[in-house]
């Protein structure tokens, strides 16, 4: 459920002068998007939008974390990527009338700025620039699409688990103490649906970590003992997939 809150608590010309995809565009041509922009949060486990729904809205992710899933026909999730703060959703809207073809689920509590998909392409008919930085930016995306599968086809799930860590620690890591923190709330299952894993076999990876002194629990954060070992955990060499 989506609730809205105060443009003026935030940087709404900032937001938009800083996007990959309006950049470029004439001072007078984004005023009109600032005008028109609206700030709503989001709870956890809702949405932004779902699979085969046509959003009338972009989106711009001012915080928290949204997750993109696939959902098959009998309801089986898979996580393709998360998507933080300053990500900006949407852009498959403003391709002719084509509905979504992954949910877009808020993964924490979530404030996002919206704007009228209309305005925008009417914008984009006068600065075709849009649709340019558009391409760029989700052609980017794709590389890391591409990477995924390469490594749901190549690599076991211990690797996977290892990346996902890695590429984790990188946006979210945290130092105290001279200790090394992923501080970023994520469950067994949060693991599982991104490693493309059963928790069953998540939690006994962890387990070995924790016992190997790679990784361990603390609180509801990870404690990274070891991260060459955990970067060494992300090599093609073993079968737990």
């Amino acid at each position: 459920m989506a609730m809205n809150a105060d443009t003026r608590d935030y940087d709404i010309v900032g937001i938009i002068a800083r996007s990959p995809w309006f950049a470029d565009l004439p001072a007078k041509a984004r005023q009109r998007l600032v005008e028109a922009a609206r700030i709503r949060s989001y709870r956890k486990h809702s949405y932004l939008y779902t699979t085969g729904e046509k959003s009338t809205e972009i989106y711009c992710i001012l915080s928290g974390r949204v997750r993109m899933l696939l959902t098959s026909a009998i309801g089986q999730e898979y996580a393709v990527t998360d998507y933080d703060p300053g990500t900006w959703l949407g852009g498959e809207f403003l391709s002719g009338d084509n509905p979504a073809r992954l949910d877009a689920q808020i993964n924490e509590t979530t404030t996002v700025l919206t704007l009228p998909r209309n305005l925008v392409l009417d914008l984009a008919e006068q600065h075709p620039g849009i649709f340019k930085h558009l391409f760029t930016d989700y052609m980017f995306r794709l590389s890391g699409i591409v990477l995924l599968l390469q490594g749901m086809a190549f690599y076991p799930l211990r690797a996977r688990l290892a990346g996902w860590f890695v590429e984790l620690i990188e946006k979210h890591g945290t130092q105290s103490d001279g200790k090394l923190y992923l501080d970023v709330h994520l469950s067994q299952n949060d693991l599982a649906q991104l490693s493309l894993g059963s928790r069953q076999r998540i939690n006994k990876i962890l387990g070995e970590w924790r016992e190997r002194g790679i990784v361990e629990m603390q609180g509801s954060r990870y404690l990274i003992r070891d991260m060459n070992a955990l970067v060494q955990e992300m090599e093609l060499k073993d079968d737990d997939n």
